[in-house]
């Protein structure tokens, strides 16, 4: 058989194979994607648990798209009537200036009725503003106590709602010295992955009081306000978020536990005390808290594991880089939500509450504190983040975050032009009372305030790192003083971001501004030390510090405070008063 002939036999199936084979891959690729169902590890319904669901470990990543960027005024009018409480005591406006900061064991509920309309239009005079649409309650924690206070606001049915929302947080940002920190901020999440943002709004307040006689009733201008969208189950809805799941607001909360967390079959829980540590905002039980408390409180079980099946790592990194940037300190055991979808073990952070962020030069709140206890260093204090401080490569980690902050949503660019599009309203309000009253520094100095924001948010970064070069503060006990004699001083360990070698010193003095010293001790090496002599009975103040082997010196956690004769108060990092009988 000639060979040329047997060559072609043979070649042309393999041809003809491949032009099928090659068709087959085009068809293939011209077909639309159809991503395939994530499997369970369990079999069927009844075998389904928690523990394998496919949400754990889910990224958080909520529809962006229904933020719109609105930097616009709504002017509000509101009408607030004489209402019974439960006992059928006649309340009235004015018996919201008997709120006190910090209390919420009062807390009334009036009728009123809202009209929130574009700028510089008027109510109807067709419309019957006497006609109920609302209720309305003071809002806010230590502002309650302000004159001008901030308000939540229930629409009613006949009411509509406001972009789709129905309970309105209407704030007066008091302690917000730029007036703007809410907006920017929560504008500023808008464009930022792997958290949960809010959508706010400006809003011009006039209130009616209706108790006044007819006469003398007018709508009385209340100033700024900045309306913020409630975290609900119609906040989760908005966001394509699962909304059968628990949310909580944190208000003493340090993931430690408390005897106020019980769950609701607990013979002892107490609705009432559990939300003085944490506000229910969804939950029906307390279950999944508890057991996720118990995990970052269990020393028995490597840490990681446990942060890993408890929390999202990207959002957890974004919320608390985020926080350290615009210097929001207030979140270490408050201000912040907690979200976890009902069949997932998986927590998530959600930012709230800006007011004390943007601070900066004179109005710093850690001004006086030295800057190895800023940024992160103070967070120590909660043991999530205590214990995921430790873990290998964290401070990398948060470090890396916070750059990719500054290179994608918290721009130059974008800083500059929210900051930009907000001049016109604090224009049109700051000038005016009360908010001129209002203010922590003359009109004219605003400008330049907001103008250097976005480096004093770069200045966080460096604070930062320079921050994490000197050891983690820790805890110090109440000295023991042993049966045999002698007196036993005693604190937690410190550590080294760095991993180096940390040794301890330790003080005694007699008074506070550490004039007089009783004993010291330097080069200890472990948690304890022990004096063998005695000392007279009365009130002494330790401090303990933590050196690394390059010698930077760390405080503990501990601080004096105490009040002056000129009506300020003494107080002093890294000093724990102490009593020996």
């Amino acid at each position: 058989m000639n060979l040329l002939r047997v060559r072609e036999k043979l070649l042309l199936p393999l041809i003809t194979g491949a032009a099928v084979l090659g068709f087959a891959v085009l068809y293939a690729n011209s077909q639309t994607k159809i991503e395939a169902p994530a499997k369970e590890k369990a079999a069927n319904l009844d075998a389904w648990d928690i523990s394998d669901s496919s949400l754990n470990g889910q990224a958080l990543e909520e529809d962006k798209g229904i933020y719109v960027q609105d930097s616009g005024i709504y002017d509000v009018y509101l009408s607030v009537f004489p209402t019974k409480d439960d006992d059928g005591k006649m309340l009235q406006f004015s018996d919201f200036s008997r709120h006190t900061s910090m209390d919420h064991t009062y807390n009334p509920v009036l009728n009123c009725n809202i009209q929130i309309l574009e700028e510089g239009e008027k109510p109807d005079p067709l419309l019957d503003l006497n006609n109920k649409n609302a209720t309305i309650r003071v809002r806010g924690n230590s502002s309650r106590g302000d004159t001008y206070k901030s308000y939540k606001v229930k629409l009613d049915e006949e009411a509509g709602t406001f972009y789709g929302q129905k309970n309105l947080n209407i704030n007066k940002h008091s302690s917000d010295i730029t007036k703007i920190a809410t907006k920017l901020l929560t504008d500023l999440l808008a464009g930022t992955d792997h958290i949960a943002g809010y959508r706010t709004y400006f809003m011009r307040l006039w209130i009616r009081d209706t108790s006044l006689p007819v006469p003398e009733q007018s709508f009385e201008y209340y100033g700024l306000y900045t309306q913020t969208e409630q975290p609900n189950k119609t906040y989760l809805e908005a966001r394509g978020l699962a909304s059968n799941a628990v949310l909580y607001k944190a208000r003493d909360f340090s993931f430690a536990p408390r005897r106020e967390l019980r769950d609701v079959d607990d013979p002892a829980y107490d609705a009432y005390e559990f939300e003085q540590v944490l506000g229910i905002r969804e939950a029906t039980d307390h279950k999944k808290l508890l057991e996720m408390i118990e995990a970052v409180n269990d020393m028995t079980v490597d840490f990681e594991q446990t942060f890993h099946t408890y929390f999202h790592e990207e959002n957890y990194l974004t919320w608390l880089a985020f926080n350290l940037l615009v210097g929001n300190d207030d979140i270490l055991n408050h201000n912040y939500i907690l979200y976890s979808p009902e069949n997932a073990k998986t927590w998530y952070f959600i930012p709230w509450d800006f007011d004390k962020a943007l601070l900066f030069g004179d109005f710093e709140e850690q001004k006086g504190r030295p800057i190895s206890l800023k940024s992160i260093q103070k967070l120590n204090m909660c043991i999530l983040h205590r214990r995921y401080f430790r873990l290998d490569g964290s401070i990398e980690k948060i470090e890396r975050r916070m750059r990719e902050l500054l290179e994608t949503s918290i721009t130059r660019e974008r800083v500059t032009a929210l900051v930009d599009s907000y001049k016109p309203v604090l224009e049109k309000t700051l000038l005016f009372m009360p908010d001129l009253m209002l203010l922590d520094m003359a009109p004219s100095e605003m400008t330049d305030y907001l103008d250097g924001l976005y480096e004093n948010i770069v200045s966080n970064y460096e604070i930062f790192r320079e921050a994490v070069q000197y050891p983690a503060p820790m805890f110090v006990a109440q000295p023991l003083q042993l049966e045999s004699g002698g007196i036993q001083f005693s604190w937690e360990p410190s550590f080294s971001y760095q991993g180096d070698p940390v040794t301890y010193q330790l003080a005694l003095f007699e008074d506070y501004n550490m004039e007089r010293p009783v004993l010291q001790q330097t080069g200890i090496e472990e948690t304890s030390w022990t004096y063998e002599g005695t000392l007279a009975p009365g009130t002494y103040y330790l401090l303990v510090t933590a050196v690394d082997s390059r010698g930077h010196e760390q405080l503990s956690l501990e601080h004096v405070e105490s009040p002056q004769q000129d009506e300020h108060w003494y107080y002093k990092d890294g000093l724990l008063e102490v009593t020996i009988s």
